[in-house]
């Protein structure tokens, strides 16, 4: 668990508009502006919620959520650079990931070809 931070700082974090997770015992819950201040205090475990995420050691951008009409790039197995991009509410549900430009979702792709096999 590295990257950990204080409750007090967890909290102006939050309060400054970043996004604050807490560790349950099992996995990392997103913390939201509803908890109560006393949350903060009571020796919890919280961290930044990271950009990035590991895929088998190779780290990689994070995907995010799309407003609608926004552009973002998806993993499409059915194409031979193995993404695409589309607009968000345009009917295409990508279920595995979206990200905001094409370097990062071929950093992902390439990320996924190293543990699986496949085209490079």
């Amino acid at each position: 668990m590295t990257n950990l931070i204080s409750g007090k700082e967890a909290l102006i974090a939050l309060a400054n508009g970043a996004e604050v997770e807490n560790w349950n015992g099992n996995v990392w819950w997103d913390v939201d502006k509803t908890w109560q201040v006393g949350a903060f205090m009571s020796g919890r475990k919280f961290r930044l919620k990271p950009k990035t995420i590991t895929i088998n050691g190779i780290e990689v951008p994070a995907p995010f959520e799309p407003k609608v009409g926004e552009k973002y790039w998806f993993i499409a197995d059915y194409v031979s650079s193995g993404y695409s991009d589309t607009q968000e509410g345009t009917g295409i549900n990508s279920s595995i990931g979206k990200w905001r430009t094409e370097e990062e979702v071929k950093q992902v792709v390439a990320a996924l070809r190293q543990v699986f096999g496949g085209v490079k």
